[in-house]
């Protein structure tokens, strides 16, 4: 049991537990939507959840990722004045979501959009200041969220008839829940005197410009096969390929845990082997993790969404090819933003998608859902070279020394478990 507290203590093991636990949260979740929505409803959601979370990228200008890069250059607190920005921002876009619901009130989808992005804008820059500031308390805070995003949705599908409508609030739901408990968290940040100015507003703005547009292209490297889809397939088919994406990025959380510990560890003094260090912990967890979807994941699909999901099976094989892809640029790149390295960040996301978007419009009229997994394969491996390339000319780090746990990294684990039950 200590060494079990001790392994929790670290920021790395904690942030890898509470994600593996949100995972299992968030099948579970997905499971429940699914079923209750059906096919048809959930691929108008996935529409939705799609375009929101372009809006919200280039609303956002890229604040958040702009956070952690001041604080490193300034050595100061520079929460205050960031929380700040933000409420200006988010206030703003309220005024104007507001203004266009009542034009086009007509259309529950756009509704849903106007609404629902200024929430995301703010939610995302707390959220970022939390895993900056106190990393596992933000994953524990996820976890709680979680269960009742769980809860909610269980209760919803036993007493209410599906429709968009009910669609959008669970869209809405963790969202909102989780920016009202960051911001109660930070609430002394908010309290703390600052001068707030036009310059120092700007002088985010314009940093964060690249990590945004860097954002963006990571996003539509994830949705802009669901936005394509629609346009030339059904509902429940753009339904049932979000599904198959949905069990894929479950597999992603678990890069997305360390990389989060890794952005703070980096921000206070970290040099680029922690990079390699997280990247060969996440190969080694993933290879795992993939193989026992591919084995177990047709009876799953069937035993849990029924057999309206079925062909989702397909897609999400398809699509964890790319997920050792995916960690080497999600990886690469976080350090990049920490050392103000965004423009190289933004030329190799934009080939890319510019990739995607070309494989997307060839494959998608042919094969349809599997026409998008495989397009999603390659604008993945291709950020991965161009990322990792980079990484390894900059650093002098070799490839073969990003793949697997090694024996200096189970050294460390165990040193940290000593350190930890000594204290």
């Amino acid at each position: 049991m200590n060494k079990i507290k001790a392994l929790l203590k670290n920021p790395y093991m904690f942030s890898v537990v509470s994600k593996v636990m949100i995972v299992l949260l968030g099948f579970g979740y997905t499971v429940c939507q699914s079923r209750f929505l059906g096919a048809s409803i959930k691929g108008d959601i996935s529409y939705i959840d799609s375009v929101t979370k372009v809006a919200f990228i280039v609303l956002g200008f890229g604040i958040h990722q702009a956070y952690p890069y001041f604080k490193k250059k300034t050595g100061e607190n520079v929460a205050p004045f960031f929380l700040r920005l933000i409420c200006i921002l988010t206030l703003i876009y309220l005024i104007i979501a507001i203004g266009l619901s009542i034009i086009f009130h007509s259309d529950i989808k756009l509704l849903a959009i106007f609404m629902l992005t200024p929430c995301l804008v703010y939610n995302r820059v707390v959220s970022y200041i939390n895993m900056v500031e106190t990393p596992n308390k933000k994953n524990a805070t996820e976890l709680i969220v979680n269960v009742f995003e769980l809860l909610a949705v269980v209760i919803i599908w036993l007493f209410f008839p599906p429709s968009v409508g009910w669609g959008v609030f669970l869209l809405l739901f963790k969202d909102l829940l989780l920016g009202v408990i960051y911001t109660i968290r930070l609430r002394k940040q908010f309290t703390i005197p600052v001068k707030f100015t036009i310059s120092g507003a700007a002088e985010i703005l314009r940093y964060g410009l690249f990590p945004m547009l860097c954002l963006l292209m990571t996003t539509l490297n994830y949705r802009v096969d669901i936005i394509m889809l629609k346009q030339h397939v059904s509902s429940a088919e753009v339904g049932v390929y979000s599904v198959g994406v949905m069990l894929a990025e479950r597999v992603w959380m678990i890069p997305d845990a360390l990389k989060e510990v890794m952005i703070s560890n980096l921000t206070k003094g970290k040099d680029y082997q922690e990079v390699g260090f997280v990247i060969r912990i996440c190969n080694t967890v993933c290879i795992f993790v993939v193989l026992a979807i591919v084995l177990l994941g047709q009876p799953f699909i069937n035993l849990f969404f029924g057999e309206e999901y079925s062909e989702a099976y397909i897609v999400t094989v398809i699509i964890l090819i790319g997920v050792v892809f995916m960690i080497y640029y999600k990886m690469i790149g976080s350090y990049n933003i920490v050392h103000g390295k965004q423009k190289e960040n933004f030329i190799y996301l934009l080939i890319s998608v510019i990739t995607n978007v070309i494989a997307n419009m060839i494959l998608i009229p042919r094969f349809g859902n599997n026409g998008a997994a495989i397009a999603s394969i390659l604008s993945y491996g291709m950020a991965a070279a161009l990322y990792t390339q980079h990484f390894c000319r900059n650093t002098g780090m070799k490839l073969t020394q990003m793949l697997i746990v090694n024996k200096r990294d189970v050294e460390r684990i165990k040193s940290i478990l000593i350190r930890k039950k000594q204290r």
